[in-house]
């Protein structure tokens, strides 16, 4: 056994020395990394199988657009509290109670499905309690990463953490589609709860890190604070404003990739799969070269060359009708999205003083809670004029948004 764990950690030193992987010489950090490769492959396959289930029970783009809002909703709600736990609360126990309330939340719907019961507002419900879950485990596990590795590897951390997420984009969305069309939806959420249990099992194994000193006030005078020192450093604002934007414009294109493949491109649920993929391996690619850079200095024109590389794709998305194109531009959507992700969360952390870290963080996930200002009207837009149309409109106001802030805002373009 002694000699198995040595040959184990002397194969994981050798990744480290290679530089992409130096994070993985972190027994933490490994443990960390295969919880949430385990908790995305769920988040894909989610996606997928959500969408399939909600269009091929109503239809409607619209509805795609309301059942998603359930959970960003309670995020929303939830977010500002669950930073200020994540500051006062130790943060391994915050991500065990959660990712258990996943298993009970997913086995529900898996439950009901098997049964022939399943409708559209127990969907909706299951995104209220699964969103207000997420609200809680995000900025805690991203907080936790910073506690387990180094400030020096925190850009490696994160970007190995989006590779694993990449991959898990490619296997999960396409493994998703194709199980649903052999083995029918149910398989694919029996596999989630499964897949949460071992997230579950990832977080009993990391260490205690311990309570910030310092952030033992009331909840409200925590948010309070958290809020007030956002608004007086100006690089944190900035880089959650161009959060908001990519979170308003890019990621609706997600939640209407059923009516795309269906209206579009005749694509049954396997076909959905591929499509969704794409977006799996674009997150790969740029994942793999943004670890592969290390410590990258322009982490500004990264962010901002990502959303021009988000809006164009989305424009070309909007006029094309061949399937390879289309999957193409999926392809560098993902990359854009997975790129700005990685720059977002480093540039966040790195700019943040440690005591407001679970704060910051929070505010940053609320941004997700903002999706449905997006995603409703996108529903409802795509049903009265087309999807493309839609998505036209999000590649022009993306690309305006951020050439402007490259060539008015060099502050922005320089951030590191």
């Amino acid at each position: 056994m002694a000699s198995g764990e040595s040959r184990r950690a002397a194969a994981y030193r050798s990744l480290a020395r290679l530089g992409m992987f130096k994070s993985l010489h972190s027994r933490d950090y490994r443990w960390f990394w295969l919880g949430r490769l385990a908790a995305s492959a769920t988040m894909q396959m989610s996606s997928v199988a959500q969408g399939w289930l909600v269009y091929a029970l109503t239809g409607s783009g619209f509805a795609l657009g309301w059942v998603g809002a359930f959970g960003s909703v309670s995020t929303l709600l939830v977010s500002p509290f669950a930073g200020v736990l994540s500051d006062r609360i130790e943060r391994r126990h915050i991500l065990t109670a959660t990712r258990a309330g996943m298993v009970v939340n997913v086995s529900l719907v898996t439950l009901l499905i098997v049964l022939g019961r399943i409708q559209l507002w127990h969907l909706a419900a299951s995104g209220l309690v699964g969103g207000a879950l997420m609200a809680f485990m995000m900025p805690a596990q991203n907080a936790l990463m910073a506690d387990i590795v180094d400030r020096s590897t925190l850009l490696n951390a994160v970007s190995l953490t989006a590779v694993g997420m990449g991959f898990m984009g490619i296997f999960g969305a396409s493994g998703a589609g194709l199980m649903i069309d052999e083995l029918g939806v149910w398989s694919v959420y029996g596999l989630m709860v499964f897949l949460y249990v071992v997230a579950l099992y990832t977080v009993i194994q990391l260490p205690l890190t311990g309570v910030v000193k310092g952030a033992q006030r009331s909840i409200l005078t925590d948010i309070k604070t958290g809020i007030t020192y956002i608004l007086h450093e100006p690089r944190l604002l900035g880089v959650i404003l161009l959060s908001l934007a990519r979170v308003l414009l890019a990621m609706p294109y997600g939640i209407l990739l059923p009516q795309y493949a269906d209206e579009m491109m005749g694509l049954g649920a396997r076909g959905l799969g591929m499509l969704a993929s794409a977006s799996g391996i674009g997150n790969l690619i740029a994942a793999l070269a943004v670890a592969a850079l290390g410590d990258f200095r322009h982490k500004g024109k990264l962010l901002l060359g990502s959303g021009i590389a988000i809006g164009a794709g989305l424009l070309v998305l909007s006029v094309v009708r061949s399937l390879p194109v289309a999957f193409t531009m999926l392809v560098l959507i993902g990359m854009g999205n997975n790129a700005a992700m990685v720059a977002n969360q480093t540039l966040v952390q790195v700019n943040c003083e440690d005591v407001y870290r679970g704060r910051v963080m929070s505010t940053y996930m609320m941004l997700w809670g903002l999706t449905p200002l997006g995603t409703l009207p996108a529903g409802a837009l795509a049903d009265r004029f087309g999807v493309t149309t839609v998505f036209a409109g999000q590649g022009i106001l993306l690309l305006v948004i951020f050439l402007v802030v490259w060539w008015r805002m060099a502050p922005m373009r320089s951030l590191e």
